[in-house]
Parts: C-alpha cells; sequence; structure tokens
C-alpha cells in the first residue's frame, strides 16, 4: 500500500527528509524562546511525528478514495 501510493523507496527517504526537515525547523522555531529543550528531543520528537505522517498520509489517501 506504501510503495503503491509513494511509487518507490527512493521518494519514501526523500519525503520522509522533507517533512523531518520541515518539523524540525519549525520545532525549534516555535519552542526557541519559550521553554529550553535539547536538540536530541526535538530530534526525537520530530522523528515520530515524521513517522506518523509518512504512515497516515496513505491510509487517508485509501479511506478519501
Amino acid at each position: 500500500m506504501f510503495i503503491d501510493y509513494y511509487g518507490s523507496f527512493k521518494f519514501i527517504f526523500v519525503s520522509f527528509v522533507i517533512w523531518w526537515t520541515f518539523l524540525f525547523v519549525f520545532q525549534r522555531m516555535a519552542y526557541r524562546f519559550t521553554e529550553k529543550r535539547s536538540w536530541v528531543k526535538d530530534i526525537v520528537l520530530t522523528f515520530l511525528q515524521t513517522a506518523f505522517v509518512i504512515v497516515t498520509l496513505p491510509v487517508l489517501a485509501y479511506f478519501m478514495r
């Protein structure tokens, strides 16, 4: 199902890196002034968010057809 939606593993990897970068930058900017957070915590959190996005997009596309 995931390969059918994304096309290839390379596209999945590139999508993952783009989403991870976008979410990481947004996470660092959003909490820059309000609280001090470690880089490791932000990297792990955005990794999990990206994995969730990559997994749920094909599922949502399947149910919306």
